[in-house]
């Protein structure tokens, strides 16, 4: 469109760049304390538990409230925080429950998106495994951590994308944010890594040999070593309060 000549027009298209210019940014910003937010409540840096406020989110984050109290409003709704009227917002806490409930939900989809994967998976998803497989971590090292809890999220969500179900990854990478909460809690309170390598390669040498109903067996019995891991932890150094105790 040609504004020469035009001011009013030239002014009016300026307006109208500024104003996508400066919702641009507000989304820009909600999307980076949302995604800070999220991280940080998912590796429990923020604990099950928590109270929190705009306020202080804010100044920390270094950004009005307004980006922070949308992002706040996006956890809620994906069931990470609950809000309070004049008292702010507390990071949901977990329960046994929860992480039964998950689980179960967890075995349903992942035993049929490892024998659909058997079918259909090709070598190159079968050497990325391998390599996922070995992860390892130091429980001391947060950054560690988080890289072995990112490998463990890939080589399960990398199996179900296998299957050739986008539906049935989504639902499961959907069950995999549910839980990885509870999966930190488990590895900062000791290395579980030897357990989880173990389980994974034998997993990764059933799909290599197209072994459907073993595969199944294989990620039943490795999510109900991972209940019962996760159940003895919680029950030892569960808060009242709902917090995670160190």
């Amino acid at each position: 469109m040609n504004t020469r000549g035009n001011p009013e027009m030239t002014e009016e298209v300026e307006a109208l760049s500024l104003g996508l210019s400066r919702r641009k940014a507000a989304v820009s910003l909600m999307e980076q304390a949302y995604g800070r937010l999220r991280s940080e409540i998912l590796s429990c840096r923020l604990p099950p538990g928590a109270e929190i406020s705009e306020t202080d989110i804010a100044e920390r984050l270094l950004m009005s409230k307004s980006p922070v109290r949308e992002a706040l409003g996006r956890l809620r709704s994906e069931g990470f925080v609950k809000a309070y009227p004049r008292r702010g917002y507390q990071v949901v806490p977990l329960t046994i429950s929860d992480l039964n409930e998950l689980l179960d939900l967890r075995n349903i989809l992942e035993s049929g998106a490892v024998s659909l994967a058997a079918v259909r998976i090709t070598e190159p998803e079968l050497e990325a495994l391998d390599q996922m497989a070995a992860a390892g971590y130091d429980k001391e090292i947060l950054s560690s951590l988080d890289q072995f809890v990112g490998a463990n999220r890939s080589f399960h969500s990398a199996i179900c994308r296998a299957s050739g179900n986008r539906r049935l990854y989504e639902q499961l990478v959907n069950v995999l944010d549910g839980l990885e909460r509870f999966f930190y809690i488990g590895a900062r309170s000791q290395d579980i890594s030897p357990q989880v390598n173990d389980d994974h390669v034998h997993l990764v040498q059933a799909l290599r040999e197209h072994d459907g109903d073993g595969a199944a067996r294989l990620i039943l019995e490795h999510n109900d070593s991972t209940r019962e891991g996760l159940v003895k932890v919680i029950s030892q150094g569960w808060g009242g309060n709902g917090l995670w105790v160190e």
